[in-house]
């Protein structure tokens, strides 16, 4: 891959080649169309002169089909002997052979339009390389006062980062020690402890005997896997899309990497004295982080080996989670109650059918979905992200379930959200509680580290190899002696993720063996939903592990919501024992007298704002489009909540409402006169590039068709509005109005049984009655009386299918309603994939295509077909389409933190 500059001066002269051709197929055929016009027009008198000389220019230009020309021709001649033949019909085929002509001129000015669009991106910087172009002084002062608050503020945060790394943080290795075997009690928990440190030693041995760690996938994969994240700069990513390139050169590099691996017990930055510069770093939802601008080849050792570590920990901290009493289920029925209940509901004698219930539900996401979930589940499977910009998914195991962070996040809100319904439904009141690490990974104390790494039984060989990664020499950008490091991690390494999460995994054990609770995690982010006696209890466990492990809790992104249906009050000693502060993610706070979830319009405006600079910083209209769609289309579109049930319809009204808003922000003008995202774009490349008579079509279909792929973010909302359940609550309430009734169904069916049918019923479930040494858990004579509606339902999270329903149902997310289009369109459709298979179309059929792009195809297909003569409004053949798919891969980054 070549450097920036270079890569634009190879986009430029493809693209110019592109449009050079197009010029000179664009004036070939306005000069023929200017012939063919030219003549007809000098036959005012003659239609059929008029229409012949049409149909031949039309067919000398090829842009009719030969069947539609030939029936014309027939017609034609017919009208010269057969009176019967209107001349409205004559005048009918005059004006379709003028539109036709027309259509072809549409189309290649927009493919023209698309190329000049093209060019000036190409030809334009970043628009965070220089400062953008401001209308007026006022503009060009705000500019530079963000940029000089920037400034200030990575200063600070390189001087904060100074002085957490370069200082040991150090805490009571035998403290730590103590509190981690606390969590390993009895029979059950040395048994555990024991297969835990067995692995470990295991896999440590099994990695030293390993001569060859590299092989050609095992290279090829963690040079793409570094490709996806932030460890590396630009320029060291452009030297591994080479290497991927070169056989030659991936095979120097597997057998150097093997090498060094060979001598693992040797192993050193190798840097003569030097230090590993250390840079502030910008991912693409804002934040800024200090990083280690890493060897490619260290980095690459480092990543494979972090790799096969963090696949074996998770899978062994799995199976320690397995064994009785370690990790305690929400919910457990003990068997003699399991009895009582079959006894009761069995009323026809075929055993009651078991059911998951909501409890499994619970343990599964969490386990599937949340446990560990910044480790990798197994090799070539990419580890988790933290931010909601690490959104990809493309291993090369297609298989892999691993969610994004983003869906993690929305899973989460989805299940808080819900849980809120369900709990202040049954239960009367509900707590949820947030809060974070400050300066998690950075600040991270060696000593809980290591202490954490002998407990779990790594040997002394690799601790020193840990210790060598984790104290490298630094050098600071703004120069100064080289240091060396003696507290965190390196950031954005798979040793962070790894290390991070044994060490939260104790924490997660810790709250779970208190309380039974669930600690929900996306890295060091932390939840907890359920009784606020219980989340008291875990906040309490959680400060109490911070400070034997040197952690120290984000104040300002630590809070509780403490919530009550109408007849309960607050108990004051468990408000007083929850942390203070709101709960919030993304644009959403959870209310905390309603239990809803309100988008924070003050969090909203001020985004609102920077979006605006940030568009207006673009350089170009492709990059102002991509800066929309990236903004508006992926930030935007979930930092709401994605539409589910759980939030309800109104909540959709309410984001409905906020995007309207939103390009009122956007788009007002100086007097006040509201616009919209279309009209700002026609009338900026109208302006730009003399362009008038722009259609919106143009700006919203699909790139395939020869549009600019424009996100409409109402489209998606308004996609699944109908299909949203309009009352969330009403579906706990019809659950617990069904739930009575099944109860008085089965308490009638229990007594209308006959003393002889209760008695055989009783027997199989109780056949040692009649001994005299065993007593049944339930008496005969108690075996008489229905057990109570508080027993019936107190193990509802375990076998009510009806509750397992109403909360699943509550999670769900809508379908996407289909878009009905008509025959002719879907025909369309089918016709171009079909005669364009080499023009990037083939996955442009109806049943390829996303209920967005034909929702927007739909919508548009009247006015295309009347213009356009069909769905494409551009010739994709005159398209430097690979050109611009090589630009949309340029990342937007905000320049402000979402």
């Amino acid at each position: 891959m070549a450097s920036a500059t270079v890569l634009s001066q190879t986009l430029q002269a493809i693209t110019i080649t592109k449009i050079k051709e197009l010029e000179k197929q664009r004036k070939s055929y306005e000069q023929l169309k200017s012939n063919t016009v030219t003549a007809a027009d000098a036959e005012p008198n003659d239609i059929r002169k008029r229409v012949e000389l049409l149909a031949n220019g039309v067919e000398e230009l090829n842009i009719w089909s030969e069947s539609e020309l030939h029936n014309i021709r027939l017609w034609l001649h017919q009208s010269k002997y057969d009176a019967s033949v209107p001349q409205e019909r004559l005048e009918q085929f005059e004006r379709q052979l003028r539109a036709r002509l027309d259509v072809r001129s549409q189309q290649l000015n927009l493919a023209d339009l698309y190329s000049k669009l093209l060019i000036e991106w190409i030809d334009s910087p970043k628009s965070g390389d220089a400062e953008p172009p401001a209308s007026d002084d006022t503009a060009l002062d705000d500019f530079q006062m963000v940029e000089s608050i920037e400034k200030e503020k990575l200063q600070q945060l390189r001087e904060r980062f100074e002085q957490v790394v370069f200082e040991p943080h150090l805490t009571d290795e035998v403290k730590i020690d103590c509190y981690l075997r606390s969590l390993f009690e009895g029979n059950s928990g040395e048994e555990a402890l024991n297969r835990l440190r067995r692995e470990v030693k295991n896999k440590g041995e099994t990695l030293f005997w390993t001569e060859r760690l590299f092989d050609r996938r095992s290279l090829a994969w963690c040079i793409k896997s570094l490709l996806r994240s932030d460890l590396l700069d630009e320029e060291k990513k452009s030297s591994l899309h080479d290497f991927l390139q070169d056989e030659a050169v991936l095979n120097e590099i597997k057998d150097v990497l093997n090498m060094r691996y060979s001598d693992l017990l040797n192993w050193s930055w190798d840097l003569n004295g030097r230090g590993i510069p250390v840079v502030p770093r910008q991912s693409l939802n804002g934040k800024w982080r200090v990083v280690m601008d890493d060897d490619v080849l260290q980095a690459l050792l480092t990543h494979w080996i972090g790799t096969q570590w963090a696949v074996s920990i998770k899978r062994t901290l799995h199976e320690v989670t397995r064994y009785t009493g370690i990790w305690k289920r929400g919910v457990h029925m003990p068997e003699e109650k399991k009895t009582i209940r079959n006894y009761y509901l069995d009323t026809e004698g075929s055993g009651v059918v078991k059911s998951t219930g909501v409890e499994g539900i619970r343990q599964d996401d969490y386990m599937n979905h949340f446990f560990l979930a910044s480790l990798p589940s197994k090799l070539f499977e990419e580890a988790g992200g933290y931010d909601d910009d690490d959104d990809n998914n493309d291993n090369d195991d297609n298989e892999s379930s691993k969610l994004s962070a983003r869906e993690m996040k929305q899973l989460l809100l989805r299940t808080i959200a819900t849980e809120v319904h369900v709990r202040r439904a049954l239960d009367g009141e509900v707590a949820v509680v947030q809060s974070d690490f400050q300066w998690f990974a950075t600040g991270l104390s060696h000593t809980t580290i290591f202490a954490i790494l002998r407990f779990m039984g790594f040997q002394e060989a690799w601790i020193a190899f840990f210790k060598k990664v984790f104290e490298p020499p630094l050098q600071m950008q703004a120069g100064g002696p080289v240091r060396v490091r003696k507290c965190g991690l390196p950031m954005d390494h798979i040793l962070e993720k790894l290390v991070g999460e044994i060490v939260l995994f104790f924490m997660d054990l810790a709250v779970n063996q208190e309380t039974s609770m669930l600690l929900y995690r996306i890295h060091d982010d932390l939840w907890l939903c359920g009784s606020p006696g219980n989340c008291a209890k875990s906040w309490s466990t959680m400060e109490q592990y911070a400070k034997i492990m040197g952690l120290e809790f984000n104040k300002r992104k630590t809070g509780s919501a403490y919530l009550v249906d109408g007849s309960r009050k607050r108990q004051p000693e468990l408000s007083k024992a929850l942390p203070d502060g709101p709960v919030v993610m993304n644009f959403v706070v959870l209310d905390p007298e309603s239990g809803e979830w309100v988008i924070n319009k003050e969090h909203v405006l001020k985004h609102a704002r920077q979006l605006q600079k940030q568009l207006a910083a673009s350089k170009s209209i492709l990059e102002w489009v991509k800066t929309w769609n990236s903004c508006i289309g992926r930030f935007f579109s979930y930092t709401f909540g994605e539409p589910a049930n759980c939030f309800g319809r109104m909540h959709t009204s309410s984001v409905l409402e906020t995007h309207k808003e939103i390009q009122n922000i956007l788009f007002n003008d100086s007097i006040g006169t509201e616009s919209s995202v279309s009209e700002y774009l026609v009338r900026t490349i109208s302006q730009r590039f003399n362009a008038p008579g722009i259609s919106t079509a143009f700006l919203y279909l699909p790139e395939s068709l020869g549009g600019l792929g424009l996100h409409n973010p109402f489209t998606p909302l308004l996609l699944v509005y109908d299909n949203l359940t309009d009352d969330p609550h009403r579906m706990m309430r019809e659950f617990i109005k069904q739930e009575r009734k099944d109860y008085e169904n089965a308490k009638k069916c229990f007594e209308s049984l006959t003393e002889r049918e209760r008695r055989r019923c009783y027997c199989r479930y109780f056949p040692d009655e009649g001994d005299k040494h065993t007593k049944p858990s339930l008496s005969w004579d108690d075996a008489q009386v229905f057990f109570s509606f508080e027993e019936y339902t107190r193990w509802r999270a375990l076998t009510s299918r009806l509750f397992r329903s109403k909360y699943e149902g509550l999670m769900a997310q809508p379908m996407k309603k289909n878009v009905w289009g008509a025959t002719r369109v879907t025909r369309a459709l089918e016709e171009l994939a079909d005669a364009s298979p080499d023009n990037g179309l083939e996955g442009i059929r109806a049943s390829n295509l996303s209920k967005e792009d034909l929702w927007t195809i739909q919508f548009y297909s009247e006015e295309l077909f009347e213009k356009f003569g069909g769905l494409s409004i551009a010739d994709n053949s005159l398209l430097p389409l690979g050109v611009l798919k090589a630009m949309r891969n340029r990342k937007v980054t905000w320049r402000m933190v979402l």
